[in-house]
Order: C-alpha cells, then structure tokens, then sequence
C-alpha cells in the first residue's frame, strides 16, 4: 500500500495499539495493591500485508486483545492448599474449644476425681464423724457435677458446630450462584473483549474463597468451568449452580448434607472449613464424648459394687453410692444415689466405728476403671486427646500456610504487578505512540503538499 493514505492508516494503527498498551498498563499500576488482580498486557499481532504485484506492503499492527498473565496449575495449587487451610483452622478452632473443658490444672473432673477419694481418706480417720461423712457427699456431687458439666458442654459445642454447618452450606451455596453468573458473562463477551481478564480474576476468587469452605475440583472447559466436590457432587455448570442442601438426621442427631441429586455426601466432605468441623462435629468430639462416658460408667459401677459390699452407719449393708449408668449419656446423667451420710457404707463389720469398707472404696482409685486405666489415668488420657489434637491440627495449618505462602509468592511472580517493570513498559508505549503520531503529523504535512500541488494545477 504505497499511496499515503495507506502510510496514514499504517500509523493510525500503531497509534491505537500504544494507546491500548499505555491504558493496559495504567490500568495494572493502578491496581498494584488489589488483592486478586492478575496482571494483564495487550496482545499485538502484525497485520496481514497488501500484495501489490509481487511487492507486499505492511498494513500496521492489529490488537488481538488483552490478556491477563494467570498461571493456571499453580492457580490449581493454591486453591488445593487453601482447602487444606481451611479444613486445619476449622478443626483447630473447634478442639481448641473442647481442649478448655479438660484442664491438667486444679479445676475440671480430675481435680473432683483427686477431692473424692481425698475426702474418702479423711473420713477413714473418723468414719462416724457426721461432717466428715457430709464432705464424702459433697464430693460425690462435685464429682458428680463436674461430669455433667462437661458432658453438657461437649454436647453444646456439638449443636454449635452443627449450626455452621448449615451456615457454611448457605454460604457456599451463595457463591456458586455468582460463580455460575461469571460463567454466563465470560461466555458472552469471548476471551479478547474488554473486561474479560475482570471476570477472570472475580472468578479466581471466588473459586479460592469457595476452596476454602468445601474440597473443590475444577474442570476448565475453555471461557466455562465446571465445579464439582472431590468426590463428584456437581455444584457449577456453564451459568447454572446446583445447590447443597442441609437435613437433619434423627439417627445422628445432626444436620447431614445433600447434593442436589439427594446423594447424602455429608461423609464425603474433606476439605475447606466444611471439612474440618464435620471432623470435629462427627469424629473427635463423638470420641471424647464416649471416652468421658466410658470413664463416668466405669467409676459408678465400680463405687457401687464396693460401696454395696459394707455397711451404713446403722448397720444396714450399702446400696448403690451414685445412680447406675451405661453406655451413652453416662456422663450427663451421673449422679449421687443417697443424700443422707448415715447411709454411707464406711464399715466392713457393720459396726459404727468401722472403716474397713472406706478402704475398698480407695482402692478404686488405683485399679482400672475405663480402658484399663484408673480414674485419674483415663482422665489424663482425655486431656492428652484432646490436646494432641489441637496440636496436631496446629501443626498441619503452619505446614499448610508455608506451603500456601509459597505457591502465592510463585504466583505473584508471572501474574503480580511490578512497578518496575510497569514504568518501562510505559516509557516503551509512551515513546512508540509519540513514535506513531508525528508519522501521522508527517504524513498530514506531505498530504496538505498534495493538495495544493493539485489546487495549483
């Protein structure tokens, strides 16, 4: 294209491509510190040339779009390992709550296990006095009580972890609904339109923020994703979002989750803050629960067998020194069986003055009572359970968040803004559109010659 509208044209295109890559790149320093923001540059593509007999002529520069520099496996990566995150933290945030209801300190059910057979032994020294024998009662409750409390709280706890399970459902279910409404946008506009890397990067998020809450798996279909659970429960397709749903479940006594489907998947759920409580609501609390429960019936049956071997104070033989219990809810419901301390079976021989059967009754400390442990061993074991998972999860989030802080800093490097390099690329667009326009200011000079020449004839 020799005539110097072509050359006009040529310079009108360079023109337009350094002013896309000057806006593209104010555009990234202006979004420097936007969490999220993937750096983005223009895509320039030599034009096809005029053929003029055996003479080809360059016909400019075309821009094929912007694109947005992702790195999509380590994209991948991260949202793996935001899953595991948020599982960690989740769990620890629940055991760290069990964790306070079991100190090694002198409070909590150990420290009433210790006071009861302490009062126990102070009797033995006076077992007709009546104070004395008040005191065994009031332990008995202390000990009691202090079972109770717990039991209770572990229940509590558990209905609160049950509540975010259906929070967390709500809200993972509000963010496949946006995710599926960036799908229908970004298969509206084509990967070279304005805005396009914008929705890319809402997506992004969105995706990570969803990995955070539930185990996600991505399959990229191009301008579309499809977004399933690990284990293949479908929640995004194209524009469309398929919502969990949450049902509560009379044989566990908890909320359970249902995919769209009604494929029950709440034993599925591994990952993301979903993860972690359903393993802390279904497992590790259950644990404990039946642990303090196993301790609780163990010390009633074995107090009670010795307490119905001796005598009361009246010479009558022993009846049960706390309420029978068994099995689940053992530990809700322990309680003392007399309120009267005549009736407490210090004697061996059925006399007054007696302590022959205070002497069975301390014994039960050191024999084993729940898991072939004593009482202050099986309740040391609760501690030691409880603590060991909170610091195990503690010590998969530190892994965990080494892990995610690195993939984030290899992200950073091909998709993070450098100011750096941002102010060379302006300098290079700057110069190149100056470049652009006194060609076009030269070729309006040689075109106004023309005219006149012509006006002249």
């Amino acid at each position: 294209m020799s005539s110097l509208l072509g050359t006009l044209s040529v310079a009108m295109s360079g023109l337009e491509a350094q002013q896309a890559g000057i806006e593209t790149t104010t555009n990234n320093i202006a979004n420097l510190n936007t969490s999220g923001y993937t750096r983005q540059r223009p895509v320039l593509e030599e034009a096809d040339p005029i053929l003029q007999g055996n003479i080809a002529y360059g016909a400019g520069v075309k821009l094929q779009g912007i694109e947005s520099l992702r790195a999509s496996i380590l994209q991948l990566q991260i949202n793996s390992e935001t899953q595991q995150q948020g599982r960690s933290q989740a769990y620890i945030n629940a055991m760290s709550q069990a964790q306070t209801l079991f100190p090694d300190d002198t409070s909590g059910i150990g420290q009433q296990i210790a006071n009861f057979f302490q009062s126990l032994n102070s009797l033995s020294t006076d077992p007709s006095n009546l104070a004395l024998r008040q005191s065994v009662l009031s332990a008995a409750n202390g000990m009691a009580s202090a079972f109770n409390s717990t039991a209770g709280q572990l229940t509590a706890q558990r209905n609160t972890l049950d509540q975010n399970v259906e929070q967390t459902v709500r809200e993972v279910n509000q963010i496949t609904q946006e995710i599926a409404g960036l799908n229908g946008k970004l298969a509206k506009l084509g990967s070279t339109a304005q805005g396009y890397g914008s929705f890319l990067d809402q997506r992004d998020n969105l995706i990570q923020k969803l990995s955070g809450m539930i185990d996600v798996s991505v399959i990229d279909n191009g301008t579309s994703i499809t977004l399933t659970t690990r284990q293949g429960a479908l929640l995004v397709a194209d524009d469309q979002s398929f919502g969990l749903s949450t049902q509560f479940d009379p044989a566990s006594g908890v909320q359970h989750i249902y995919a769209q489907d009604g494929t029950d998947i709440t034993g599925k759920i591994s990952g993301g803050a979903l993860g972690g409580t359903l393993q802390a609501r279904d497992q590790a609390l259950p644990a404990l629960q039946t642990q303090l429960d196993s301790l609780a019936s163990g010390l009633v049956q074995a107090l009670n067998t010795a307490h119905t071997e001796g005598f009361d104070l009246n010479g009558n033989p022993g009846g049960n020194l706390f309420t029978p219990v068994s099995g689940a809810g053992a530990a809700a419901s322990m309680a003392v069986a007399i309120n009267d301390p005549t009736l407490l079976a210090a004697s061996s021989d059925g006399s007054s003055g007696s302590n022959g059967n205070l002497a069975n009754l301390s014994a039960i400390a050191d024999q084993a009572v729940s898991n072939h442990m004593t009482p202050i061993q099986a309740y040391g074991d609760l501690v030691f359970q409880a603590g060991s998972a909170v610091s195990d999860g503690t010590a998969e989030l530190d892994a965990s968040n080494t892990m995610l802080q690195q993939l984030q800093q290899q992200q950073a490097s091909v998709s993070g803004v450098s100011l750096d390099e941002e102010a060379s690329n302006l300098l290079l667009y700057q110069r190149a559109y100056q470049a652009a326009a006194q060609a076009i200011s030269t070729v309006d000079q040689m075109l106004q010659t023309a005219i006149q020449m012509g006006a002249g004839r």
